[in-house]
């Protein structure tokens, strides 16, 4: 097998780098460490301090996009970058290799390997359960879809350690190997601008289990539910909003008083930790569920309070940014699709004026019709999707329309009343005119930093 030879071997192998993202610059760099090089593939200009740097270690660059033919005998995507493409599907008929950052950490770490996907909520889980694990006393290392990638510090791993990763659909579309333990905190529609179906979006996230994975399910959300049912063991199910008789006797997790209780029948744990839990929404309660869910058997009774005392949550959800003129900012930017707007919504008691708007991920925005209704004061619009969210708006909310993200800012603040509340969860990707969702919350800080010196 070409992988299982590149991989005791790189420096023997033509490699091509399909992209130049954080993940493949990982691969990049673990090559180069080990006597390899390769050829980088990218659609837009990398660069020039980087691509300098590199190319005086021995990498060649072709940018504008991919060729019709790669001859190359190991392919590394970028996640973003589909495995059907057509110099891709070519290459692999006469006998390439397609692999990702990813799967080249899976077959190098000696580390071992704890997975997080799902719809929503998967770097809050997952940097939950990085913090339990190390509030327990383990070595651990945080990587993947969260913009870390690890390859380039596989050396450093040892045995013993544990390494948390939160994988995306794109991520997972390759996998070949599941892993030993992972959790699907939710499937809701997502990314089906990418994907050509919800069919193709749920097989990716199932590519990280395999029948002997030990699975943590939501038990409350339908597509996880509905995987349960089809496995026999090695399944265990968490609710934010039912209690041990209503979860199956084989494997539970539920919240209890100040506790939060894991086992079955035969067995519990009982972690008395959710005084100090500071984040606020089920949605977040249903996140520290799934990462104890995950980390049980590693966990010492004392390690989720020790953990959660210290936590405050992940930049750019539901973060609060600072109170101006008797306003309060919160900046909730990774709030990517409708449901995990709903669920921002309806972790804030007060009644926002929500920011909204950017590329749609060709999604239903119909999710948002329900919360804006029962949560909102008002909505300013903006972006490439501006127009189609004005449908999904409950008859009789106050709002604007506006072609840009500073001019819904300021219309925002200009709703708001003291007493209030904007909330920055747009709904969508923040493509168009920012590089991600971290730049656009950034922006957003920003934003309320100029006008908090402007007021004093």
């Amino acid at each position: 097998m070409i992988f299982e030879s590149f991989i005791a071997s790189p420096q023997d192998f033509s490699v091509a780098l399909l992209g130049f993202g954080r993940a493949n610059r990982a691969v990049a760099d673990w090559l180069l460490q080990q006597g390899g090089t390769a050829t980088v593939y990218a659609d837009t200009p990398v660069e020039q301090q980087s691509k300098t740097r590199y190319e005086s270690c021995g990498l060649c660059f072709c940018e504008g996009g991919f060729p019709d033919v790669l001859t190359q005998q190991v392919l590394v995507r970028s996640p973003g970058i589909r495995p059907d493409a057509k110099p891709i599907a070519a290459a692999l008929a006469r006998g390439a290799c397609l692999t990702s950052e990813i799967e080249l950490l899976l077959a190098l770490t000696p580390a071992l390997p704890l997975g997080v996907t799902g719809s929503d909520g998967k770097t809050t889980t997952a940097t939950l359960a990085a913090a339990l694990l190390r509030a327990a006393g383990h070595r651990t290392w945080l990587g993947g879809n969260n913009g870390t990638p690890l390859l380039a510090r596989v050396g450093e791993m040892r045995k013993g350690d544990l390494l948390v990763l939160e994988l995306s659909s794109f991520q997972l579309m390759t996998l070949s190997n599941p892993l030993a333990r992972a959790v699907i905190t939710n499937i809701t529609p997502n990314h089906l601008n990418w994907h050509p179906d919800m069919d193709e979006y749920v097989a990716a996230k199932c590519r990280i289990f395999g029948r002997d994975t030990h699975l943590v399910l939501n038990a409350d959300n339908a597509v996880t539910a509905a995987i349960a049912a089809t496995r026999e063991r090695n399944t265990c199910l968490f609710s934010a909003r039912r209690k041990g008789d209503a979860l199956p006797a084989r494997g539970r997790i539920y919240a209890c008083g100040e506790r939060v209780i894991v086992g079955s029948d035969a067995q519990e744990r009982r972690f008395d930790c959710l005084s100090a839990f500071s984040l606020p929404g089920a949605h977040n309660l249903e996140n520290l569920l799934a990462a104890v869910g995950l980390t049980a058997p590693y966990l010492t009774p004392e390690a989720p309070m020790h953990a959660l005392a210290d936590f405050r949550g992940v930049a750019h959800r539901l973060e609060y940014v600072d109170t101006v003129d008797g306003v309060a900012y919160y900046n909730s930017s990774i709030d990517t699709s409708p449901s995990r707007t709903a669920a921002a919504l309806s972790a804030l008691s007060a009644h926002p004026i929500v920011i909204l708007g950017g590329r749609g991920k060709g999604v239903s925005f119909a999710p948002l019709t329900a919360a804006l209704a029962h949560s909102a004061k008002a909505a300013c619009l903006y972006g490439e999707a501006a127009s189609e969210i004005v449908g999904a708006l409950p008859q009789g909310l106050p709002f604007v329309l506006k072609r840009g993200f500073d001019e819904a800012f300021s219309a925002a603040v200009a709703f708001a009343e003291a007493g209030d509340t904007v909330l920055l969860s747009p709904a969508c990707t923040a493509f168009g005119e920012f590089r991600d969702f971290e730049a656009r919350g950034k922006h957003f800080c920003e934003l309320v930093k100029k006008l908090n010196s402007e007021r004093i």
